[in-house]
């Protein structure tokens, strides 16, 4: 602390230390040598002490109320882009998976399925913000209660792994289409939201398999590559996509 240009760029801050703090201290030890060091901590003390006894007037309630309206109809806004992104993508995914399937079903309950299950996917893609709890639970216990009234053989070209395939490619749509919907806005979704997206993505996969996968009637291709594939895609979608911690300072 023996530089005059040091005591002087620093004196706002030393201003505000207390008054025993030792940097605080050694620059009035330097400053009562140095008129234009003392000058300058004279000044930053006066600053300080103006800044503590400011009390900034309240904002009129109008004001504050116009303020709160803006940010409200911005989340509104941002809410139904995401919303709309991850409708659509549901849509195209049962469209794409199940349309250019190489075999598909003929039989008139597995289209059902699609459509069911399908229209169910959107709604839950649609309240994965609201209650992304209820969303991932009811699209794992839809994916197995479909499966279990599933039957038939299985089809030609649908192993395992293309189910899974399917579920977690679908899950990707969704939660990109989010994305893209809010991207540069002001708001993140949660993980439990972006596992709940996942889930419902997973679910608009599985839509399309009813008519492309005739193995899901048997337990263990169920439970292992379909409600295995919605289990996956929430849990990766909540670990791999969770939202930036902001850096310490």
């Amino acid at each position: 602390m023996t530089g005059l240009r040091h005591v002087r760029a620093d004196a706002p801050g030393l201003a505000a230390l207390r008054p025993d703090d030792p940097a605080r201290v050694a620059a009035w030890e330097h400053a009562s040598g140095c008129a234009d060091c003392a000058r300058a901590l004279h000044e930053a003390e006066r600053l300080q002490a103006l800044l503590e006894r400011w009390e900034p007037a309240p904002l009129p309630a109008a004001a504050l109320e116009r303020a709160s309206r803006s940010i409200a109809a911005e989340l509104r806004r941002e809410a139904l882009r995401r919303a709309l992104g991850a409708i659509a993508a549901v849509c195209a995914s049962v469209l794409v998976f199940a349309g250019l399937a190489r075999s598909r079903s003929g039989a008139t309950g597995d289209w059902v399925r699609v459509g069911l299950l399908g229209g169910l996917a959107i709604a839950l893609a649609a309240a994965a913000v609201r209650r992304p709890l209820l969303v991932a639970g009811v699209a794992v216990l839809a994916t197995l209660a479909a499966g279990l009234a599933a039957g038939g053989t299985p089809l030609a070209g649908a192993p395992g792994l293309h189910c899974l395939g399917t579920e977690l490619a679908s899950a990707a749509m969704v939660l990109g289409a989010g994305w893209l919907a809010i991207r540069g806005g002001g708001t993140r979704p949660a993980r439990s939201a972006l596992a709940a997206a996942g889930a419902a993505g997973a679910l608009a996969g599985d839509a399309a398999l009813q008519a492309t996968c005739g193995a899901q009637a048997e337990l263990p291709h169920l439970l292992a590559f379909h409600v295995g594939g919605v289990l996956l895609a929430a849990v990766a979608a909540s670990v791999l996509l969770r939202p930036r911690q902001p850096a310490a300072a």
